[in-house]
């Protein structure tokens, strides 16, 4: 990736690798322009079809113009033998930089958007059963299938391959969640049972969190003496953290009982983006 650090970025391998030009005093990793809120979310039923609509794009694009100049510092300090609280310096101040958890939440269209087709399958294998689940995304001669190779074949349908780097953030997170699960060997998909797929959905999301924050305040370091060991550390903690806000802000939203329709979902799963980064920065408060 031409950087000047050993490190090759984080378990994701996305730190992108135009890095050597980053400016540690402009965001250049905003990934997907961020979206506009509608009211109604992600869509799920047009893949790949996010855009900005055209009388929104200043606006949008002031919204991506981000500057992380402060996390990134911070992020550097803690690889460089800061200790834990430069981590959570850099954490928090990427979250204020962002705008809050809604503004974090505008940076991630590509994995709402996965997160949300994740509880769509969910709701639907609850509700409806497996089989009905499948047709969602036209996979149902994949019925008895293992829960891994099906749930690839869903990554597939909802996130192919290539891609801005949001999009690989959010077929990253995606993948890495079905190891997960795989290593457990969960059997065929059918056998699946609600907790563990709300269980995979909060991997994905959170998955997609720690991913995409050190995609963004990651770079700085890259270009100093941090190791793979350190980089590793920081993304272990984030994600300790991170994992328990998304679990927070999950709650009971998808619960076997609850009827949702997939617009509703949408902004559930934006809402949770939202509610996991505004919690995320708060629960840092900690570390000062």
């Amino acid at each position: 990736m031409g950087t000047s650090s050993t490190y090759s970025g984080p378990a994701s391998g996305l730190i992108p690798d135009w890095v050597d030009g980053v400016d540690s005093g402009t965001d250049v990793g905003g990934g997907d322009t961020p979206l506009q809120d509608d009211g109604g979310g992600p869509n799920i039923g047009e893949q790949g079809q996010d855009s900005v609509p055209e009388s929104n794009q200043d606006s949008a694009l002031a919204a991506s113009a981000v500057d992380f100049a402060y996390p990134r510092g911070q992020f550097t300090r803690f690889t460089n033998g800061g200790g834990e609280k430069a981590l959570g310096r850099s954490l928090k101040g990427y979250v204020s930089g962002a705008g809050g958890g809604t503004g974090a939440t505008s940076r991630m269209p590509s994995s709402t958007r996965v997160a949300s087709g994740v509880a769509g399958l969910a709701r639907t294998f609850a509700h409806e059963g497996p089989a009905a689940a499948l047709a969602r995304f036209n996979l149902q001669g994949l019925a008895g299938r293992p829960a891994a190779e099906v749930l690839e074949a869903v990554a597939d349908a909802i996130c192919p391959d290539g891609g801005t780097i949001d999009e690989a953030i959010a077929r990253d997170a995606m993948l890495e969640a079905i190891a997960d699960l795989a290593a457990n060997d969960p059997g065929a998909f059918d056998e699946l049972s609600s907790d563990q797929l709300n269980e995979f959905l909060c991997d994905v999301i959170a998955r997609s969190i720690v991913t995409k924050i050190l995609n963004e305040i990651g770079t700085n370091a890259l270009h100093g003496s941090a190791s793979n060991a350190d980089f590793r550390e920081a993304e272990q903690i984030t994600r300790d953290y991170t994992n328990g806000r998304v679990r927070d802000a999950l709650g009971s939203r998808f619960e076997p009982g609850s009827q949702s329709t997939q617009s509703e979902i949408d902004t559930s799963i934006a809402e949770v983006f939202a509610d996991a980064f505004d919690m995320l920065g708060a629960v840092l408060d900690t570390m000062q």
